[in-house]
């Protein structure tokens, strides 16, 4: 009988316990022991997507998965004492996603547009003042049909000083695409196969102001835009592909000028391109903000130009402050 009693002391609180017992992992409703949590209990996060490699164009979830364009991990679901999700690799800027590292941004969605109706073909260049083209397709013929990209040929419009030129396609052959004789406004033009050049920028006055904004232009062999004349170039919300400079102040003009140019929310994807080439010795500058560019691209070039049509001298690419101005948060690389 005594040690019957002696077991039943020792074996009841031992059941009492099993039937009531609080402050064990898992079972309390209060996070306050430490443990990580999944949003009420203190359990552990689950494993498996916490800090994991974001897709480009994803949207933002929770549970520790990283957001898509953004710098930042996002945390374990919340909870009162819970802990977030472990960091992730580096994101790919992508079409989605919150803000977080400045230069992880939401690549913007460009992209070339059908044209409308049937071609047209263009034989001679058309001058022209304010040109609507209605997002029409227009083609070089005969002289200006022959689909290469050598020096010298004529274009297939020419915007007088002051006019402007918008909602036009430019289909292949296009010649030497668009020529401005001064300060000109290009608005939502597409060049569809560059030949020459897409855009030659003339005139002399240095408060010559051209203004690009929307369009693009792909398969350019060498440059998009070719900066002969003086002034500033504006240039936003531009997509190109597929080219060998983006922009180049001309190197071995004859006649020289200072030269500035700008470009805001530009989307550049191919490989081993140049954004922009300016002239170190003329004085001039290209400015970037909001760029988007494949990671083999340089974004800025700087040269020892000259006028005597003797190939300039790569004095070096990467911002500098004063030739090529942009900062880390300024150019995002994909």
């Amino acid at each position: 009988m005594r040690q019957y009693l002696q077991l039943l002391w020792i074996v009841g609180p031992v059941v009492a316990c099993l039937a009531g017992c609080s402050g064990q992992p898992g079972e309390s409703d209060d996070d306050s022991d430490g443990l990580p949590g999944t949003g009420g209990s203190g359990q552990n996060p689950p494993t498996g997507n916490a800090g994991t490699q974001p897709v480009a164009g994803a949207g933002m979830s929770s549970g520790g998965v990283s957001s898509a364009g953004s710098g930042n991990v996002s945390g374990g679901s919340p909870g009162a004492s819970g802990m977030p999700g472990a960091s992730g690799s580096a994101p790919v800027a992508g079409s989605g996603g919150g803000a977080g590292n400045p230069n992880q941004k939401a690549i913007p969605d460009f992209k070339f547009p059908a044209p409308s109706g049937a071609d047209q073909k263009i034989s001679s260049s058309r001058e022209v003042d304010d040109f609507d083209g209605k997002m029409g397709r227009f083609i070089g013929d005969g002289d200006l049909g022959s689909g290469g990209n050598g020096e010298g040929q004529d274009p297939l419009f020419v915007i007088q000083a002051g006019g402007s030129l918008k909602n036009v396609i430019l289909g292949a052959p296009a010649a030497d695409g668009v020529h401005c004789e001064g300060s000109c406004t290009i608005e939502n033009v597409w060049w569809e196969d560059v030949g020459e050049d897409a855009i030659t920028l003339e005139g002399s006055s240095s408060s010559n102001v051209y203004r690009i904004t929307g369009g693009g232009a792909r398969k350019a062999a060498d440059k998009v835009i070719q900066h002969n004349g003086g002034g500033t170039l504006f240039v936003k919300n531009f997509l190109v592909e597929d080219f060998g400079k983006l922009y180049r102040s001309c190197g071995n003009c004859g006649d020289q000028y200072e030269r500035h140019s700008e470009f805001d929310t530009i989307v550049a994807n191919g490989m081993k391109s140049v954004l922009a080439g300016v002239n170190e010795n003329y004085g001039d500058s290209a400015k970037f903000v909001n760029i988007f560019a494949d990671i083999t691209m340089k974004i800025c070039e700087r040269y020892q130009a000259n006028d005597s049509g003797d190939d300039p001298v790569s004095l070096g690419a990467g911002a500098d402050g004063t030739y090529c101005i942009y900062g880390p948060g300024d150019v995002a690389f994909h």
